[in-house]
């Protein structure tokens, strides 16, 4: 029985990868060099065709505009921005998530005593 269950989803998981390599076929091109971002998208989704081809200004912006200006171009383009073009955004915002949650949890142990001294000491 455990066997045919994970048959079933290997196929599952097999037939939903194959239909997803169908729906978008995207070729991706990014350049910076701090004067001149330029992208290009090129390629086939849900069935439509997609060309973009731009040009930005980008000698006065810090990384995270430069991020933002990047998303609204794949966003114009009605195409996810790929992962790794902002998987420094998501690294910073678990960080900041992990120290908050941290200073949380030392402040609830302080005010509850966990960290209290000895009567002894």
């Amino acid at each position: 029985m455990k066997h045919l269950l994970i048959a079933l989803l290997l196929s599952i998981g097999l037939v939903a990868m194959t239909t997803n390599a169908n729906a978008s076929n995207l070729k991706t091109r990014i350049s910076d060099d701090n004067q001149t971002l330029s992208i290009q998208i090129d390629g086939f989704k849900n069935g439509k065709e997609i060309h973009y081809s731009q040009h930005f200004s980008v000698a006065d912006m810090s990384a995270l505009q430069k991020t933002m200006l990047k998303y609204r171009a794949f966003n114009s383009a009605g195409v996810a921005i790929p992962f790794h073009e902002i998987s420094w955004l998501f690294f910073t915002a678990l960080v900041v998530i992990t120290l908050i949650l941290t200073g949380l949890i030392v402040g609830y142990q302080v005010r509850k005593g966990v960290f209290m001294k000895p009567a002894g000491l």
